[in-house]
């Protein structure tokens, strides 16, 4: 069967289960943002796929054609019956397993039906509305081989043969004070309600309810349903005896196969809706478009996490702009603290993540290279000690170093703080060199700012203060030259070192 994920790499729904989480997660805050779309216990399963990434940029824009195909609202339409039609047909099989009384064949019966009418519904309506996503025209064609074997179409004719005849069958049960009367044979024509309407109605007046459902509201069979499938058995024992044999043979229908299919169309309409939660929060949503080069291009991009956070508090969120030739090597973010570096960083490696996996990102234009493997060392505050924090820090950076490839993505995010300023420099220099020259996207957030001067090359973007001698921060970051002059300008003001308050502190130490 088909994967909606890649059109060579097919891995069951038990092989996905077993990738493991990347890292860098927990950096980006992806995973709260697994737990907003995963927000409801059903859909806890389905963690694993934001696990399973594409092997080359063919597979993610393969993935991409899926999501613009479920933005079409008749393809989705046509999705969301599939996978009600076949979760209801899982419902039946799951409920016939429960019992041994008669009800499980009928059970089995709807599972049968249920089942490839959702099949061919949804083969009916992909031919209405053709998806243009190689993996939705794959996946009508398999769909349509399997009902329109001769096995299945003689299986689906035996079964809806057996079903016509229990759509026959009706009773009536007249409930008086001491008794209750069961009758199989009466006229379908409600004579009541034409002899009442004659009639002024009275306040002894009895009530007569028709049903044309079943009145009992619990899938589970109660002893009084139990009672009235006992007596039809008994005028129907040739009827009852070809379901019993029918179901028997032909059962395991719902494939694992399908199920997966079900599971991936789940986790992409998941992601697609809460993404155009955002855009209806207005919030800027689209899809990437991959270069051929290592240019970055997004507008207005920003944390889609912090932005669903903020959203529920109406707590504003800053739009912010990455730009980067293909020649630029690396982009290096300096300014204050608390001016939005840090937030900016983990907006890029969402980005890039969401592009990766065929998804919308968080920005108004967005244009990316492919990224294979998406790296990121953040400042650790593991150990006691500095040379508890430096050693996690080298850890980490010899890891990446044997795994970094030309089409990676590093961000790095004030690393090597519990070191000097003037051996942190030194360390960013010589690992930042090695790393351009694996051809390794980089984008550095540092408190060193005289690193953005060492290449013409090197991407300047300062995080932005107000210039009326507040400093407060506009979570703005712009292209500019490092100067260091606000982020200087902040720790004076944080630690009072300006003029005057020097001055006051020596007068009243005399």
């Amino acid at each position: 069967m088909v994967s909606l994920f890649s059109p060579s790499k097919k891995l069951s729904f038990e092989e996905v289960g077993k990738l493991p989480v990347p890292e860098y997660f927990d950096d980006l805050n992806i995973d709260d943002y697994v737990k907003a779309v995963l927000e409801e216990p059903d859909n806890a399963e389905l963690h694993c796929y934001f696990n399973f990434f594409p092997e080359s940029r063919a597979e993610a824009e393969y993935r991409q054609a899926v999501s613009k195909d479920l933005c079409d609202p008749d393809i989705r339409n046509a999705v969301n019956r599939f996978i009600i039609g076949v979760s209801v047909s899982k419902r039946y099989e799951s409920l016939s397993e429960k019992t041994e009384s008669v009800q499980k064949w009928k059970w089995r019966l709807d599972t049968i039906v249920h089942f490839y009418d959702a099949i061919e519904l949804f083969c009916d309506a992909m031919n209405t509305t053709p998806p243009k996503s190689k993996a939705l025209l794959d996946l009508r064609q398999e769909l349509l081989q399997i009902i329109n074997e001769k096995s299945v179409v003689s299986l689906r004719a035996q079964a809806k043969e057996i079903n016509d005849e229990f759509e026959k069958m009706a009773w009536r049960i007249t409930i008086s004070k001491d008794r209750a009367v069961m009758d199989f044979e009466y006229s379908d024509f409600d004579y009541c309600n034409e002899i009442k309407s004659e009639f002024l109605r009275t306040e002894d007046a009895s009530e007569t309810h028709s049903f044309t459902e079943s009145p009992f509201g619990d899938m589970t069979v109660s002893p009084l349903e139990e009672f009235i499938l006992d007596q039809f058995m008994k005028r129907n024992r040739v009827l009852f005896r070809n379901l019993e044999t029918f179901c028997g043979i032909n059962r395991d229908i719902i494939t694992t196969e399908i199920l997966d299919v079900i599971r991936e169309f789940r986790f992409y309409l998941l992601n697609l809706d809460f993404l155009a939660e955002m855009k209806l929060k207005n919030y800027p949503i689209t899809f990437a478009k991959f270069s051929d080069d290592r240019e970055v291009y997004l507008d207005d991009c920003y944390d889609i996490d912090l932005a669903n956070r903020n959203s529920s508090s109406n707590k504003e969120v800053i739009l912010n702009d990455i730009v980067k030739s293909d020649n630029e090597t690396a982009i290096i973010v300096t300014g204050p603290n608390q001016g939005g570096k840090t937030t900016l960083s983990r907006a890029f490696g969402q980005a890039a993540y969401m592009s990766m996996m065929g998804l919308p990102v968080a920005a108004s234009v967005a244009k990316l290279p492919f990224f294979d493997h998406i790296f990121t060392l953040y400042a650790s505050m593991a150990g006691n000690t500095v040379e508890g924090r430096l050693e996690h820090e080298l850890v980490r950076v010899k890891t990446l170093m044997d795994q970094v490839t030309k089409n990676s993505l590093i961000i790095f995010n004030e690393l090597f703080t519990s070191v000097s300023t003037v051996d942190a420099l030194s360390m960013m220099r010589d690992l930042l060199s090695r790393l351009i020259a694996s051809g390794a996207v980089c984008f550095v957030v540092t408190h060193t700012f005289e690193l953005a001067y060492d290449s013409d090359l090197y991407v300047s973007l300062v995080a932005t203060v107000v210039e009326d001698g507040s400093y407060r921060r506009t979570y703005r970051l712009v292209r500019k030259p490092a100067d260091g002059v606000a982020y200087a300008n902040s720790i004076v003001d944080k630690y009072k070192l300006d003029f005057d308050h020097i001055k006051q502190r020596l007068i009243n130490k005399r």
